[in-house]
């Protein structure tokens, strides 16, 4: 290999790691607007790629062991990715402590806020009190209507999505 193409390839890998460590630097800083962490998620893989392909051809036609360097790297990406997934897929209070909170809430309005645990974070989803639905055809386009504007149209949920019509399902009453 000659020596131009080296330093090329060198400085390509040295781009994605520097990629990489931004990346890292972001998730560490705890800004969490759920957009930007999705965007920024998104583009994870192409500086993996950018990486791997210049590794690789360093690897296949370079003298100089690299392994070492590729170690390094894939070490900082799968915990960046990992710490990605942490927060755009949050672990949800056990069935067990949700259940417990909704039986001692007692009244029509769901004042319960589901925590929502990540190991270096807590999120809180907003309080949303909807009417009770007691299974009166008469009442439920009004039910419908506020829970799709509080819910299904609520862009800030976006993301809590199925555990949250999960929880306000539960608070319904049963049609007997």
């Amino acid at each position: 290999m000659d020596a131009t193409r080296r330093t090329q390839l060198i400085r390509q890998r040295a781009v994605a790691k520097s990629a990489l460590t931004g990346m890292q630097t972001f998730i560490e800083s705890g800004d969490r607007k759920v957009n930007e962490i999705q965007v920024r998620f998104d583009d994870l893989q192409g500086i993996f790629d950018r990486y791997d392909t210049a590794q690789n051809e360093l690897q296949l036609s370079d003298d100089t062991d690299h392994f070492g360097e590729r170690e390094l790297f894939e070490n900082q990406y799968y915990e960046v990715k990992a710490k990605f997934s942490e927060l755009l897929h949050p672990v949800i209070d056990t069935p067990r402590s949700r259940n417990s909170s909704l039986r001692s809430s007692g009244s029509g309005h769901s004042k319960h806020t589901p925590r929502l645990h990540t190991s270096s974070t807590h999120i809180r989803l907003p309080t949303i009190a909807l009417p009770a639905f007691e299974g009166d055809t008469c009442s439920w386009l009004h039910y419908r209507d506020t829970f799709e504007a509080l819910v299904v149209n609520n862009t800030t949920l976006s993301m809590f999505r199925s555990s949250t019509t999960l929880l306000l399902h539960s608070r319904m009453k049963p049609r007997i």
